[in-house]
């Protein structure tokens, strides 16, 4: 859920499905109800109006996944709402997009071969270089100052601002996902190269 906190306030939250590649039309979202009280947090109200929009557009996860699973993910050190995102993936199949690096990390501890088998994730990393690719440097530079001072990756790769090279940020984010493929490697989505 942080991932879509962290996507609004760089302004890329509008092109996610994009991102994913994925058509507007074919996408199914499930979010944690959680996440509208969070448009709060945003400073920029047009950063606000795209997360209000997305959820009112994507429906509430109902939570209908495997409730021992979910507790053994929670038992593994998950917190809630990542234990429920990440039963309800097993369970659907889908992509879990996020950026909790300790989610990931209890995952790895508590999931089988053939748990893992069920799921796609996208982890933040992944979402930026998307938009460098996609987007170009010019627009990931523009987002990734503005969602910095929430974000410990973002104020690395941009330490520079505005007057970041691209070389850097881009090595900064590289090896943030080169540390996530450690141990999570064979969860992470596979976009088809340009």
């Amino acid at each position: 859920m942080d991932v879509v906190l962290k996507l609004a306030r760089c302004g890329f939250l509008p092109c996610l499905a994009e991102l994913l590649g994925v058509k507007e039309t074919d996408i199914q979202v499930q979010h944690l109800a959680s996440l509208k009280s969070r448009t709060k947090k945003l400073v920029k109200q047009e950063h606000r109006k795209d997360l209000e929009e997305f959820c009112a557009k994507h429906r509430i996860i109902d939570g209908t996944s495997d409730v021992a699973r979910e507790q053994a993910l929670l038992d593994a050190g998950m917190d809630p709402g990542e234990a429920l995102l990440f039963a309800e993936a097993e369970t659907t199949g889908g992509i879990l997009v996020t950026g909790d690096k300790r989610a990931l990390v209890a995952y790895a501890k508590a999931s089988t071969t053939a748990q893992r088998s069920k799921i796609r994730v996208v982890c933040w990393e992944q979402l930026l270089l998307r938009v460098h690719e996609l987007k170009g440097y010019e627009e990931l530079k523009r987002g990734g100052c503005e969602g910095m001072a929430d974000d410990g990756l973002l104020r690395l790769a941009f330490s520079n601002g505005l007057a970041t090279p691209e070389e850097h940020a881009l090595e900064a984010i590289e090896s943030y996902l080169n540390g996530l493929k450690k141990h999570s490697g064979d969860l992470l989505h596979s976009f088809p190269t340009p």
